[in-house]
């Protein structure tokens, strides 16, 4: 009776709105679990209005210049600002969330173009969902917030972010004179359970100790870290100072992201290069996507290395680091940090794209690998060197791959082969993306 009232009531609400349908289809052969379908809403008002922007060689203080983008502004309203995804198979309101990919000048109203909602499929499993004006339900059931990312200004400009699974946090340029830590490499949160730790940690100011369910044992210090990157010249990584501005593009239920700009630094023979970075963080998820933009004067491509802290590893503990150079992924599983546990972390870039895994200490003694390391711990094992993916950047144009990290004592991976598994997955997903199709 359930089933055939929730039924009638769907077929009531359909007929009255004519929602859009959507087909999502999974090609690959494996099971995909909390994986985020990505709606570019439909306005051929709005997609005119992107052109528009994009071509109009103007002064953003101008008068017409702000005409301009209160007329593009109001061309929003050809869609309804509050919509709900309905699952087709269970009429259930599954959560989601709109925003905007765009960053105009001057502009904080910018248009909301992208509609998120995640998905459950078996292997080659295909599931309607529709897309309706939420004014036309009964009620709409708050969504569960899994991700956020937000400016820390009480903890010297540092930006954390976080999903449901891990939590990072990368440094601004007020640590520097505070602490005099230089780096661009991005630091690991650790946690057991699916809630947001990012303002306790911050509130409570406990951040290497075992809080029970969270905490920070990931040392960054000037090195990459988990997923920072450097131009690479065969030898030597060039690397970039704190990151000095920054921009929240959305935070919510389902993604959270932000933009860093880095000031320009040597990369080598005098060639100075800027970066603009976007991250992105998907509930559900270990990985963050990294899509960075290099700059330079000198237009030629740019040698990149993106890395993985490496520490030493005594020799009464085990490290493992894998790697596939065609699928263009590396883990690092680290030595136990006993009684803390073992926190992994990999990246994954573009399939095709890596030329070869190296380090930046190739000589280094054994006496240096093998040090060592008293336990626990206070702050992670210190880092050595850096592991290195390395590849080609074109300048000014995106460059994108993920990093992302975990910890063996939440129980999602509890070896070294699990964390492999999961990265692997990772990458034939991204090989295999969901279809997408509008149908009835």
């Amino acid at each position: 009776f359930l089933l055939a009232g929730s039924e009638v009531y769907r077929l009531a609400v359909f007929d009255k709105t004519k929602p859009k349908a959507y087909k999502v289809f999974n090609p690959g052969d494996f099971n995909r679990e909390s994986e985020t379908v990505e709606i570019h809403l439909p306005s051929s008002s709005y997609e005119f209005a992107k052109k528009v922007i994009a071509r109009a060689d103007v002064d953003t203080n101008n008068q017409f210049s702000q005409a301009l983008m209160r007329n593009v502004n109001s061309l929003s309203n050809d869609i309804p600002q509050n919509l709900a995804v309905i699952d087709g198979l269970t009429s259930r309101v599954v959560d989601s969330q709109r925003y905007s990919s765009q960053i105009y000048p001057n502009n904080t109203n910018a248009m909301i173009n992208k509609l998120l909602f995640q998905v459950d499929l078996a292997p080659g499993e295909t599931r309607t969902f529709y897309i309706v004006a939420d004014a036309a339900l009964a009620a709409v059931p708050p969504p569960i917030v899994k991700t956020m990312a937000r400016f820390v200004p009480e903890r010297f400009d540092d930006f954390a972010w976080e999903s449901d699974r891990i939590a990072h946090r990368i440094y601004g340029l007020a640590l520097i004179p505070a602490e005099g830590t230089v780096s661009s490499g991005a630091d690991v949160w650790i946690k057991k359970d699916r809630g947001l730790i990012v303002d306790t940690m911050y509130a409570t100011k406990h951040y290497h100790e075992d809080n029970g369910s969270f905490m920070d044992d990931y040392r960054v210090g000037k090195s990459r870290g988990c997923g920072g990157l450097g131009i690479w010249d065969g030898k030597k990584l060039f690397v970039s100072s704190n990151w000095k501005n920054w921009k929240l593009i959305t935070t919510g239920p389902i993604r959270s992201e932000f933009e860093l700009t880095y000031d320009a630094w040597d990369a080598g023979n005098g060639r100075k290069v800027s970066e603009v970075k976007r991250f992105s963080i998907d509930a559900g998820s270990w990985m963050t996507k990294a899509q960075c933009t290099l700059s330079s004067e000198d237009k030629s491509s740019l040698p990149i290395g993106v890395g993985l802290a490496e520490r030493a590893c005594p020799t009464n503990r085990e490290e493992f680091i894998a790697h596939d150079l065609t699928e263009g992924w590396m883990t690092y599983w680290q030595p136990e940090d006993q009684p803390k546990g073992t926190t992994a972390v990999a990246i994954i870039l573009p399939k095709d794209s890596v030329k070869e895994f190296t380090n930046d200490d190739p000589q280094m003694p054994d006496a240096k690998k093998h040090a060592n390391v008293p336990q626990p711990t206070h702050e992670g094992y210190p880092p050595i060197r850096t592991q290195l993916a390395v590849t080609q950047a074109e300048v000014d144009k995106p460059f994108s791959y993920y990093f992302g990290a975990c910890w063996d004592r939440s129980g999602d991976f509890t070896n070294h082969m699990q964390w492999e598994a999961y990265v692997k997955r990772f990458a034939e997903r991204r090989d295999q993306p969901l279809m997408v199709t509008v149908g009835n």
